[in-house]
């Protein structure tokens, strides 16, 4: 990659690819990916890749440390690269935070050589939930009996609001939320790509999507990020 193509990723330029929006809407053909641009997220330490087609067909997939990475050849390759910290798989792109002591320049053309050589398509990510399992549990919701609900049912509410309102602005910055308990009125969520190590995900955000739930569900609940 000359250092003009890796300024116009870097700058979130785009590539002179054809067709460009319809290559984002399907996946690739024949598993070849490529990445059409790099694009900034409101963490300094993480990017976002933005492939030219699907790369999972539902839900998210996240790689937080080298024993995460198993045997998937892109998570392999990537830790392989010093100064990775995580890998963030959602829809059309992959975000990439890095530690801070390493600077993008000398790391940037490495992961996008190695996203580009070893990215395959998922059938199905780890937390994968769709629209159609959103509307029924809110249209059933009755917040005042929330509390009564065993955790499993308080879990689907939780995971329907959040679906609706706050994953998809989450992905906008290459990041998302996953869900990881509810406990009495303690909600305990996990960050995921560039909310993990983003300064304003333990204040700000989080601020957020407490007083957004305080509201949709009920005052007395707490959100505690981990």
């Amino acid at each position: 990659m000359g250092l003009l193509a890796w300024i116009q990723k870097q700058f979130g330029i785009p590539m002179n690819v054809e067709n460009e929006s319809n290559h984002e809407s399907a996946p690739a053909k024949e598993g070849v990916f490529k990445v059409l641009r790099i694009q900034p997220t409101p963490n300094p330490d993480a990017f976002q890749f933005i492939l030219n087609g699907k790369v999972i067909e539902a839900g998210t997939k996240t790689f937080d440390s080298p024993d995460d990475a198993g045997e998937d050849p892109m998570a392999q390759a990537l830790f392989g690269i010093f100064g990775m910290q995580s890998i963030f798989i959602k829809e059309n792109f992959v975000t990439i935070t890095k530690a801070n002591t390493v600077g993008w320049h000398t790391i940037m053309e490495k992961i996008g050589g190695a996203i580009e050589a070893h990215l395959h398509f998922y059938e199905k990510g780890t937390d994968a939930t769709g629209d159609k399992d959103v509307h029924p549990v809110l249209e059933d919701f009755i917040k005042e009996d929330f509390f009564t609900y065993n955790n499993d049912r308080k879990t689907e509410v939780i995971n329907a609001l959040l679906d609706v309102a706050i994953r998809p602005a989450l992905a906008n910055d290459g990041g998302g939320i996953n869900l990881l308990s509810v406990e009495d009125k303690t909600i305990k969520v996990h960050y995921q790509g560039a909310c993990g190590s983003c300064p304003s995900s333990t204040t700000g955000t989080l601020q957020y999507i407490e007083q957004f739930l305080k509201e949709a569900i009920h005052p007395d609940v707490e959100v505690q990020a981990s």
